[in-house]
């Protein structure tokens, strides 16, 4: 199985916005870099939204809020390399995702604020900035932990954001 396509599209269309913007590939401030700022974020809504209404299994937001308990339970499971072999999000990537979704909303937020006739800008350069570096660890921390988990568990897990079919997995 994998990801379904609303997913996956916004998923790497997130990731194309944000490097764009990360490495300054657009001039901070200038139209582009709001386009894309604002796409983003209505690319985190459309996916929030998706999560909430048509989307199915593990795509569903339900599927995937962390609990206490589960996370000591996967903690435990990667103690001992018992983790199952399913689509779902592990508490600790869910814990990742939401927190994705809170900065790439936030960051938005304070971008649009600076522009705005409505805010001051400062401080909301300074906690744009401040967002955009969490965001970057969090974003590091998640290809890192997807590419240790690959090879720790020897399961292909960026498999379920390509075209194609994931086999042996749960449907």
């Amino acid at each position: 199985m994998r990801w379904d396509a609303v997913v996956r599209l916004t998923h790497w269309s997130v990731a194309l916005g944000f490097l764009l913007n990360r490495l300054y590939l657009t001039v901070p401030g200038s139209l582009w870099h709001r386009g894309i700022g604002l796409t983003v974020a209505g690319l985190v809504l459309l996916r929030l939204l998706w999560g909430v209404t048509f989307a199915r299994g593990p795509a569903r937001l339900s599927a995937f809020i962390p609990t206490p308990h589960s996370l000591i339970q996967h903690l435990r499971e990667l103690r001992s390399r018992t983790v199952p072999q399913t689509l779902h999000h592990n508490p600790l990537g869910a814990i990742g995702i939401w927190l994705t979704w809170l900065l790439l909303l936030s960051i938005a937020l304070t971008g649009w604020g600076q522009g705005s006739a409505l805010a001051w800008r400062w401080p909301l350069d300074l906690w744009h900035l401040w967002l955009i570096e969490a965001l970057t660890a969090v974003v590091c921390v998640h290809v890192l932990a997807v590419i240790a988990m690959s090879v720790w568990l020897r399961r292909n897990l960026i498999a379920a954001m390509l075209p194609g079919r994931r086999r042996g997995l749960d449907e």
